[in-house]
């Protein structure tokens, strides 16, 4: 038997590289936003204490203030992340789509619910819209870790909104379920 036919060993190589990701991504935008965030107290506090003596304009701390909103934001999300298992959740997928963000990368989007979910081509291989699925994923990057296909359940145990059992239920899912 080869190491890639058993599903539990390749569900935790997934779950190792997105955490990896998630990793890398914490390196680079954590000490991005604290530089950002710093020049920008800097140059606000020299603006508003010290009238722009050292050279800052209201231009300038705006500037570095949407900078620092963004780059927090990033950092924020990864660090979260970081400190948190990834969650289980069974709902229905009610839309698939890819985009390519750089010129050799391409990321596939699904909408699980109403929530969006990053994932990559491995990820979303043998699922399509209107699945049933079981996601693991983390939940503050928004990163998709894993997609088993379920049976749908019961008509009385779906909401009205046609929205799924949401919440951790746990399970030990399998390999992904291809057609």
């Amino acid at each position: 038997m080869r190491y890639d036919d058993d599903p539990e060993l390749q569900r935790e190589l997934k779950t190792r590289a997105v955490r990896a990701g998630i990793l890398r991504s914490a390196i680079l935008w954590v000490p991005v936003a604290l530089v950002t965030v710093s020049a920008f107290l800097f140059f606000f506090i020299d603006r508003v204490f010290a009238g722009g003596d050292r050279g800052s304009t209201w231009f300038l701390v705006v500037v570095l203030g949407l900078l620092a909103l963004l780059f927090g934001f990033q950092a924020v999300q990864s660090t979260l992340d970081l400190f948190t298992k990834p969650r289980v959740r069974r709902g229905r997928i009610t839309r698939m789509w890819s985009r390519r963000d750089s010129i050799v990368m391409k990321t596939y989007y699904v909408r699980v619910d109403r929530q969006i979910l990053r994932a990559d081509a491995h990820a979303v291989a043998g699922i399509r819209e209107g699945d049933w699925v079981e996601v693991t994923y983390y939940p503050h990057s928004a990163v998709l870790v894993w997609a088993d296909v379920v049976p749908a359940p019961p008509a009385g145990e779906q909401e009205k909104d046609g929205r799924g059992r949401g919440g951790p239920e746990g399970g030990a899912g399998g390999p992904i379920q291809r057609r």
